[in-house]
């Protein structure tokens, strides 16, 4: 499910999406999460995309974290995808977004959902880790790339 030590784990891993903005891969992130979870799929997609306009979910340099702490989950929801266009996500530094990782976190995690949102930030800080997930055509290698990312990039 999450946490492996320092790692990541992600519940979905989704290759090469196909969508045409921001507001689709919200959408997307909400169906699958309220599926998994038993939510309403109607108010989580609203309350992402009302978060979404008040401050852009991308942190720079092609990636966007989108999370949310929400009454109901019994457990943390992650999920990663990798687009196959960039999406204007509103970044501040101005530059399309193509891979997304979502967080949704129970509203009692507290700190943890911060600790989660930090261990993906520094995941997806590693240029050559982003590349291969970029190039990765399914699931399956991309879960490989992940399996254990600071071993395999520190020997390359």
């Amino acid at each position: 499910m999450f946490e492996h030590g320092k790692n990541v784990a992600f519940d979905m891993v989704l290759p090469q999406l196909k969508f045409v903005s921001a507001k689709q891969v919200l959408m997307e992130f909400s169906k699958h999460s309220a599926k998994t979870l038993n939510l309403s799929e109607q108010l989580l997609f609203a309350k992402l995309w009302e978060q979404e306009q008040s401050m852009s979910s991308a942190t720079g340099d092609g990636v966007a974290i989108v999370h949310l702490k929400i009454t109901g989950p019994l457990r943390p929801f992650l999920i990663l995808a990798t687009l196959n266009r960039e999406l204007d996500f509103q970044a501040h530094d101005g530059q399309p977004v193509n891979i997304v990782a979502f967080v949704l976190s129970p509203e009692k995690d507290g700190p943890l959902h911060l600790r989660r949102l930090s261990r993906i930030s520094r995941l997806l800080n590693h240029d050559m880790l982003k590349n291969r997930l970029l190039d990765a055509q399914d699931e399956f290698a991309m879960r490989a790339l992940l399996i254990d990312p600071e071993g395999w990039m520190l020997a390359a």
